[in-house]
């Protein structure tokens, strides 16, 4: 049976494309790739969950990055665990050091585990840090007037550590003074989403 190279490439939004992503698959000269445009947030992405029933033993599944495998560590650490039950390999492009393929399988278990015990001690720390900056964000909205009871989508009080960096991103770029059009196909929002969080910014700021 043939050893494969199985791709997975994925971006959050339509408007997003996957062209870099593309290319890289190319350059690995994988035999095989599943594309998808939807959120990491969806566990049962039609695309990723055909690629996890295709893989079989001694392939290697390709991703740019970790993230792609899924939208927190909890969700990676459940992937990553089920390619290692069915003997399947994984390599992160970005992130090289994480690719365990000395040719020991010892070795390779002991390493892999250890990473696990490192992505649920990362899950554990992420999701404290979440709760806590999620309490300032309250204390420092409601010491400004405006909380309302509820986060919003994009903002300093959001629960979703995804949202919050892309909050956190258009925060930054709105100060470096790019202009709204830019800022909304770097992030890939729409330019009224972009203004609702400056709005936001200024009422916390």
């Amino acid at each position: 049976m043939k050893i494969m190279k199985v791709g997975y490439i994925r971006v959050s939004t339509t408007r997003q494309n996957l062209d870099r992503q593309l290319k890289q698959m190319v350059d690995e000269k994988v035999d095989k790739f599943f594309e998808e445009k939807i959120s990491g947030k969806d566990t049962n992405r039609a695309e990723f969950q055909k690629m996890l029933s295709f893989v079989r033993q001694g392939d290697v599944v390709i991703v740019t990055s970790l993230d792609r495998l899924g939208r927190n560590y909890d969700d990676i650490k459940s992937t990553v665990s089920e390619l290692h039950s069915k003997n399947v390999a994984l390599k992160i492009l970005d992130a090289p050091f994480l690719n365990f393929n000395t040719g020991n399988r010892l070795l390779d278990k002991a390493m892999f585990d250890m990473f696990l015990s490192l992505l649920s001690y990362i899950a554990q720390n992420e999701r404290e840090k979440i709760k806590d900056r999620q309490r300032e964000g309250i204390a420092l909205a409601k010491e400004k007037g405006v909380y309302k009871g509820r986060p919003s989508e994009y903002s300093p009080i959001t629960n979703d550590p995804q949202k919050k960096i892309i909050y956190e991103t258009v925060c930054r770029l709105l100060n470096q003074q790019v202009s709204i059009t830019t800022i909304a196909k770097t992030v890939g929002l729409s330019r009224p989403t972009i203004y609702k969080i400056k709005k936001i910014a200024s009422q916390v700021d």
